[in-house]
């Protein structure tokens, strides 16, 4: 019995979801691999067409795994299955299009280049000449403290597919399965390690933080790689009415800033000699502070640039 169409998705559009995921290693809670996927390829493609046409399709579990982290520790990760990996991609492809448009020039994070992460701490150390203080903001553990119903109504403002909203919610929700085999249903949050999450990721704070700085503080240019943001400000007292009101803004979206990691900094130089506590920051790899480099003609100068580490 032919199986009833609730959505119009075209088969090529997973085909096509299905060959970019092709290279993909992942092995999630059903032991699967992309080989195995392959040698069955027309009867698992059918399959799973018919089940996200019909509106059944239910993700499998995430599985939890740990990756090492530059600075020492462990940061989790949620491994799908390839029949998730390859709708997380169908998923993917249709948002990706509508919403990259709406991202702000100064947001890198998830620009389809891959020199975005240098494109990033160039704009931050050409900024940073011309701005004597600098304001280093760092959501504590962002991607755990996405709210799903938030989230679902910003992409309906920009989504009309049916289809896309009930499966990207479905993958919200879809079960971690810990090292145990215990079962965690998310109430919040989104796996780390998905591009399909880091897409999301991007979106919620592109609502809540470039939105806002681009209708409130057109006046502050920053830049923001998902969740790591520098702004920068003409005074220190501009910055720290600033971290408030952006203190203020996050907490209406149960975020809140690390104080670990956030910090106003002096941009001190040779030209810029005030005495402060904080002369120096990290932003994606590179570290900001007075170096010393050579004029065209050959003197000597410290300027406050970043040493990139690639």
């Amino acid at each position: 019995m032919a199986r009833t169409r609730r959505f119009q998705i075209p088969k090529k559009m997973f085909w096509e979801a299905y060959k970019q995921s092709e290279k993909t290693k992942v092995v999630g809670v059903d032991g699967q691999t992309i080989q195995y996927y392959k040698r069955n390829r027309i009867k698992l493609v059918q399959e799973q067409w018919d089940q996200l046409t019909s509106g059944n399709y239910i993700p499998s579990p995430v599985r939890r795994a740990f990756i090492p982290k530059k600075k020492g520790g462990r940061r989790p990760i949620g491994i799908p299955t390839v029949k998730d990996f390859i709708v997380q991609t169908v998923l993917k492809n249709n948002l990706s299009p509508k919403l990259e448009v709406l991202f702000h020039p100064s947001s890198f994070g998830y620009k389809q280049n891959s020199r975005a992460r240098e494109d990033a701490i160039r704009m931050a150390g050409n900024r940073c000449l011309r701005y004597d203080w600098a304001l280093v903001l760092d959501i504590k553990q962002f991607g755990d403290n996405i709210d799903h119903q938030l989230l679902m109504n910003m992409l309906k403002k920009h989504i009309q597919n049916k289809w896309v909203l009930l499966y990207t919610h479905r993958m919200m929700k879809a079960p971690v399965q810990t090292r145990t085999g215990a079962l965690i249903k998310p109430e919040k949050g989104l796996a780390q390690g998905s591009k399909l999450n880091f897409l999301l990721g991007n979106f919620y704070l592109h609502n809540i933080f470039d939105e806002w700085m681009q209708k409130n503080h057109p006046e502050i240019p920053f830049e923001r790689y998902t969740d790591d943001i520098i702004c920068h400000c003409k005074s220190e007292s501009i910055a720290k009415r600033l971290l408030s009101q952006i203190q203020e803004r996050l907490g209406n979206y149960k975020l809140v800033t690390n104080p670990e990691k956030t910090k106003i900094v002096y941009c001190k130089d040779a030209a810029r000699k005030r005495n402060y506590a904080n002369v120096s920051f990290d932003f994606l790899g590179a570290t900001f502070c007075s170096r010393k480099m050579k004029t065209k003609s050959g003197n000597a100068i410290a300027r406050f640039m970043p040493k990139i580490r690639f």
